[in-house]
This record gives C-alpha cells, sequence and structure tokens, in this order.
C-alpha cells in the first residue's frame, strides 16, 4: 500500500508543480520614474496628464462634498465619483485607469498583476519615499503613482476610532471588507494607476 502511493505520487508530482510554474507572475522589466528608459518617457508624459487629471477631478468632487455635507456626503460620492472620471476618462483617451491599495476599500480595486508585487513592497511606507514606477508590458506601459495620505482624507481613510458614526456606518453599509482607514497624514495610503498603449 505504502508502494502504491509512493508511485502516485512520484507520477502526480511533476503535474503538480509544473501547475505551480504556470501560476506563477510573469515578470515585467520594471523601473523607477527616474530611471525609465527613454523609449518609456512619452508614455509615462502622457500617463501623467492622465493622472493629473483623476487627482484634480477628484480633490475637486471631494472637496465639494465636504463643503455641502459632510464626511457621510462625500463618503457615497467619492467611490462613484473617482470611478466615472476614470472610465470616462478611459473611453475617451483608449486607457485604463485606476486606484488600488495594499489596504483596500473595495476589492474591485484589487491591483493589476503587474502593479501586484510594486504594492506589496511599498505596503505601509511614506508617500514622499516614492516618485512612481513605469512597467514595460510589451505592447503596453504600466505607470503608477503614489497617493499621499493628506489632512482632507483623514475623515474617511483616518484612524477608525476618529472618523465619526455616520462615516463607519456608511463604510459598514458600502464597504463590509474595507481596510482603507487607520492612515495618517504622509502614508502611502494607495496608487493611481494607468495602462496605456507604447
Amino acid at each position: 500500500m505504502t508502494r502504491l502511493i509512493a508511485s502516485i505520487a512520484a507520477m502526480l508530482l511533476p503535474i503538480w508543480v509544473s501547475s505551480i510554474g504556470a501560476q506563477t507572475a510573469q515578470e515585467w522589466p520594471t523601473y523607477p520614474i527616474r530611471q525609465a528608459p527613454a523609449a518609456l518617457r512619452p508614455s509615462i508624459q502622457h500617463a501623467d496628464l492622465i493622472v493629473v487629471a483623476i487627482q484634480n477631478a477628484t480633490s475637486a468632487e471631494l472637496t465639494r462634498e465636504l463643503t455641502a455635507g459632510g464626511p457621510g456626503d462625500a463618503v457615497q460620492q467619492c467611490h462613484l465619483s473617482a470611478t466615472t472620471l476614470i472610465h470616462r476618462i478611459g473611453r475617451e483617451e483608449g486607457i485604463a485607469a485606476g486606484r488600488t491599495s495594499a489596504r483596500l476599500r473595495t476589492p474591485s480595486n484589487a491591483p493589476k498583476p503587474w502593479a501586484a508585487p510594486i504594492v506589496k513592497q511599498y505596503a505601509d511606507t511614506k508617500a514622499a519615499s516614492v516618485d512612481g514606477f513605469v512597467v514595460d508590458l510589451g505592447e503596453r506601459v504600466g505607470v503608477m503613482r503614489p497617493i499621499a495620505h493628506r489632512a482632507i482624507c483623514s475623515p474617511c481613510h483616518g484612524p477608525e476610532e476618529q472618523l465619526n458614526a455616520r462615516v463607519r456606518a456608511e463604510l459598514k453599509d458600502r464597504y463590509p471588507k474595507d481596510q482603507a482607514v487607520g492612515f495618517r497624514d504622509g502614508d502611502l495610503r494607495g496608487w493611481i494607476w494607468v495602462e496605456l498603449p507604447k
């Protein structure tokens, strides 16, 4: 019986090992923005324009909601506004873009496979220590820029004990798996990513 089990294990082991190898994430050439090859710089410049547009529109919407209705209204609108904006820019520019983090508010913002190693490596660091990254995906390019936690973010992303009751209730209702709290000024809260043709 022991020999039979050993024989079966010997036959199955190569299949099991090869299936693990097939599931390993592909590695793409990745560079800090400042060290990017010249061939990738036009894509970085294009991506940076998109990142700035996302940041400006999201910040304006957040400020408006915080002023008009406070943090509770901002929680309701922030994700919807950012998602709508990102989809609109994507259609207009023929690109993909989004926000991601090591501590997600919603699973739909999980990092793309090419971005996941960067997100993991720089989790729980200060935003000032990171400028951004460019990833050569072959016919496409991925660009990531950090999102620094600022005071304006704290009503919804700050230390959990400091969030007001309405925000806590909204987060529990809308994002039952929320991990995007507990940040302090200067923390790397997440990333804006853009994937575009080379």
